[in-house]
């Protein structure tokens, strides 16, 4: 293990070997010491590290490709912001600026005398969100100061403007900072989200920029005012179509809102005392819910699936957030704005209907089953009964493959909810062995996509539960309840159930190997 002391002396050898052979030789010396040692070092080299790549990523211009390696490095070490706090490290927010000026809207790059990778903006930006949180306390006014007078909603420079203070806004300042930080531009940017009706471009970034500081800033942020012109904006960015004629304005299709930061937004906003949110989530899904329907099919599933996969995703962070995550320097969410055990029942509960009617979509159904598998995770009685509803009948059909396999694929993303019972599902395991007996018959080696969905369910339970005969502790305990009762029973049939599937893939498996050796034969004989 590296002592603290070592580490010190490490990096001072490193800037002198930086003097003596160069920027490359050590760039390559402090990425291969961070892949062997990792953060192996006090926090006080920690800040020595990272301030002195700071100096190095920044120097006028560097090479792309040094620079490139700096940036990624100082990136690594920026990752886990958690093990630093505000009060660790404070980094300047211009010499990025400059350095993004200088490069992204590089005056002399479309005229040949300079080239820049295509990575490199990726490389920067990432850059830029990895050092925000360790900005001074003055850096949103000084933004504002170099970058408000860009804000002409006539102009193309308002993209510019938007960009950067999307980029670079600290977001994740303490309460105390809240006047020195989002106070200082909330009212008249989300003013202007408002007031904009023709979704110019830089909406979307206005867009991502209050998402984040929704996501950042839950409970300090009274949303109530703007909660329906925000569900209004989302619902047109999904761009459906209505009416007979279904006219489609292009930039709707160019400019629409980033399905991902519009889930921070909603996520973020939900709870409280209001529940003015959950009240518009409930009427947004009622009035698209028609749109999943399997016989629906056009441009806008893919976004509308998208919803469906990522809404129950993100709420499931954020009860991680609230609930389990340890304690880090950001700022916690308050008690009156955590999310409630009814809160999370009302979203599951407006949700789950178009979910099971995008169970059997032409795109596919694995958008669903990744909701299935969130859903279920929070309200497992809520959402895996009317799951097996579908599933039973669809496991006895032989004409409707296509729906067996639909539904095999959700029951595999709810399978660790399904097995492992709990309160709020006891009698969840019960359904194991009749599921996996039943799936038996989707061995086929004719079809397929059903033939490695069924193999794909049985490996999944199998993984789950240990297939082990309990049976006999009947005998053993008598202080088991009656759903464990019935489960040590229904083991007793696990050996039926291996000796069925083994029988069944080896006699598969034996019949496909003589049809290729038949058609082997028949080829032979033809030539």
């Amino acid at each position: 293990v590296t002592t603290g002391t070592a580490v010190g002396q490490t990096a001072s050898k490193l800037g002198r070997l930086q003097q003596l052979f160069g920027l490359t030789g050590s760039c390559q010396m402090w990425t291969l010491y961070i892949r062997l040692y990792g953060r192996k070092f006090s926090r006080e080299d920690h800040v020595l590290f990272i301030k002195l790549l700071y100096e190095l990523v920044t120097i006028p211009k560097l090479e792309i490709s040094m620079m490139q390696g700096f940036a990624r490095l100082l990136i690594n070490l920026l990752k886990k912001k958690e093990l630093l706090s505000r009060d660790d490290l404070e980094l300047p927010w211009r010499p990025l600026y400059e350095m993004l000026e200088r490069i992204l809207y590089s005056k002399t790059e479309h005229l040949g005398l300079n080239w820049f990778p295509n990575s490199v903006e990726s490389v920067l930006k990432t850059l830029v969100k990895s050092c925000r949180p360790y900005f001074p306390e003055d850096a949103t006014a000084e933004m504002l100061d170099e970058w408000r007078p860009l804000m002409c909603p006539f102009d193309v420079t308002m993209q510019k403007a938007i960009t950067y203070f999307e980029l670079f806004l600290p977001t994740t300042l303490p309460p105390e900072l809240h006047q020195k930080g989002f106070k200082l531009w909330f009212d008249e940017f989300i003013g202007l989200l408002v007031s904009v009706q023709n979704l110019p471009q830089w909406e979307g970034h206005l867009v991502n920029l209050f998402a984040r500081l929704a996501t950042d800033n839950i409970g300090y942020i009274d949303w109530d005012p703007y909660v329906p012109k925000i569900f209004t904006r989302i619902l047109r960015s999904l761009n459906l179509p209505v009416g007979s004629n279904q006219v489609v304005v292009p930039r709707f299709l160019t400019n629409a809102y980033d399905v991902g930061h519009a889930v921070m937004w909603i996520t973020a906003m939900m709870g409280g005392p209001s529940k003015l949110v959950q009240k518009h989530l409930s009427g947004l899904f009622n009035s698209i819910a028609s749109f999943y329907h399997p016989s629906n099919n056009g441009r806008w599933l893919n976004k509308l699936m998208k919803l469906l996969q990522r809404l129950p995703s993100g709420v499931v962070r954020r009860l991680h957030r609230e609930r389990y995550k340890k304690m880090t320097w950001l700022t916690p969410v308050p008690e009156s704005h955590k999310l409630t055990d009814q809160d999370v029942t009302d979203f599951v509960e407006c949700i789950i209907q178009p979910v099971l009617l995008a169970m059997f979509s032409k795109t596919g159904s694995l958008e669903a089953a990744q909701a299935l598998q969130n859903l279920a995770l929070m309200r497992p009685e809520l959402v895996i009964p009317p799951v097996l509803e579908k599933t039973y009948p669809a496991l006895e059909t032989l004409t409707e493959p296509h729906q067996l396999t639909a539904t095999l694929s959700c029951v595999i993303g709810v399978a660790r909810s399904l097995v492992s019972g709990g309160k709020w599902f006891p009698e969840g395991p019960t359904h194991m062995l009749p599921l996996l007996m039943r799936a038996l018959p989707g061995v086929d080696p004719n079809d397929f996509s059903k033939c490695m969905i069924t193999f794909q369910f049985i490996a999944t339970f199998s993984t789950l539960v240990p297939l082990v005969d309990c049976s006999s502790v009947l005998q053993e305990r008598d202080d088991l309840s009656e759903v464990e009762r019935e489960l040590c029973s229904a083991t007793a049939e696990f050996e039926d159930f291996v000796l069925q599937f083994m029988d069944r893939t080896s006699c598969q498996f034996a019949f496909q190997l003589y049809v290729y050796q038949y058609r082997a034969l028949k080829f032979l004989m033809l030539s």
